[in-house]
């Protein structure tokens, strides 16, 4: 089992990968809702494996498991069942599936690698009015933890959590399970979430459980600037960063529209590990082209 820590310990920067679902769009692959990236496990394997060694090829040294959406909730609202499981089970098995994916695309490019189990909010990213109740969101989140570790990934990664609620029944249900952990917040500016809670009230209780690092990410990177440097200021624990990059332009189809180019975003990269995040990746419209980019951080001291 690879070790984050001592990874950052000994790293001036590391890169984590880009995006997995809007990659997928780009690769004609259905993500419509609610299966969204999830369903690519089911119909195009291949593909999101293609992704993984993609991006390892562009410099990752962190790949994240197509796991924003393999948890029992989605197959519920699909009424979908994987060749004969009931929920549980298909939760299970698309979890492994997904982990099974990027672990072979580990050992296709470079062992160095490190595999993040994504854990998403249990209802839509941009809704934080809809998170469920804390019992709720602790029965739901041990399953899908539990089912990302007995899959074998490194770590957990967090991600896109959006309200005070769901941070604080992740951060307990990963703490108890004693693993390394990232968590990633989706902020409406540099003082609240997209709840409209403060993000100061958000780390203390962060703080509490020890996590490797706290991120933000799935905000365009013009944003980004002023919330590192208010956690910057709340906290001394590892920062990282991965931005989207443009929107959903609903006239088109939910196609998504791309608004900064792999040189940009480099230049945004640049400022924030210049402002101390050490872990730089990319969210929503980015690929591998934009890890690629990114990638000539590591050289830069």
């Amino acid at each position: 089992m690879k070790n984050l820590s001592q990874i950052l310990k000994n790293s001036n920067v590391i890169i984590l990968d880009s995006a997995m679902g809007t990659e997928l769009q780009s690769r004609d692959i259905d993500i419509s809702l609610p299966l969204w990236s999830a369903r690519a496990l089911i119909v195009k394997p291949d593909t999101v494996r293609q992704i993984h060694i993609d991006n390892i090829d562009a410099g990752a040294d962190i790949i994240t498991t197509n796991t924003f959406r393999t948890q029992r909730r989605t197959f519920e609202k699909a009424g979908y069942k994987h060749e004969g499981l009931n929920f549980d089970g298909t939760a299970r098995e698309l979890t492994k599936i997904a982990v099974d994916l990027a672990k072979e695309a580990v050992l296709i490019t470079n062992d160095n690698v490190l595999i993040a189990g994504s854990v998403a909010p249990l209802e839509d990213c941009y809704r934080p009015d809809l998170v469920p109740d804390t019992d709720t969101l602790c029965t739901e989140h041990n399953e899908h933890i539990l089912n990302l570790l007995d899959a074998g990934v490194d770590f957990i990664l967090a991600e896109t959590m959006n309200s005070i609620r769901e941070i604080s029944a992740v951060v307990n249900q990963i703490h108890q399970t004693g693993r390394e952990y990232c968590i990633s917040l989706l902020c409406k500016n540099d003082k609240e979430l997209l709840s409209g809670e403060l993000i100061s009230d958000a780390v203390k209780i962060i703080e509490k459980f020890t996590p490797i690092a706290v991120m933000i990410n799935c905000i365009h990177p013009v944003r980004i600037e002023p919330v590192i440097k208010m956690l910057k200021s709340l906290t001394n624990i590892t920062l990282g960063v991965y931005a989207n990059i443009g929107e959903i332009d609903q006239s088109g189809g939910s196609t998504f529209r791309k608004s900064v180019t792999p040189d940009k975003y480099y230049e945004f990269a640049l400022l924030w590990k210049d402002l101390g995040v050490k872990i730089i990746g990319g969210c929503c419209g980015t690929g591998p082209d934009y890890i690629k980019k990114i990638s000539h951080l590591k050289k830069k001291k």
